[in-house]
């Protein structure tokens, strides 16, 4: 099955590329987790939602 997403037109190559690699890699592994958040969220508060999350669903035991 191919699955399509589109990305903002202001992304970068790169960022299409490594969004599709991460989806990629949840699909492949488990259910995904995704969240929304705000354009102007900085990269590293978005990882630090992610570390935060990921913290959470290890402890859970929920861990693929």
């Amino acid at each position: 099955m191919t699955i399509e997403v589109k990305v903002p037109d202001e992304w970068s190559p790169g960022m299409a590329l490594a969004t599709r690699a991460l989806l990629q890699e949840a699909l492949c592994s488990g259910f995904p987790v995704i969240a929304c958040v705000r354009p102007d969220a900085t990269p590293d508060q978005v990882k630090a939602l992610y570390l935060r999350v990921g913290e959470l669903i290890r402890e859970s035991g929920l861990a693929a």
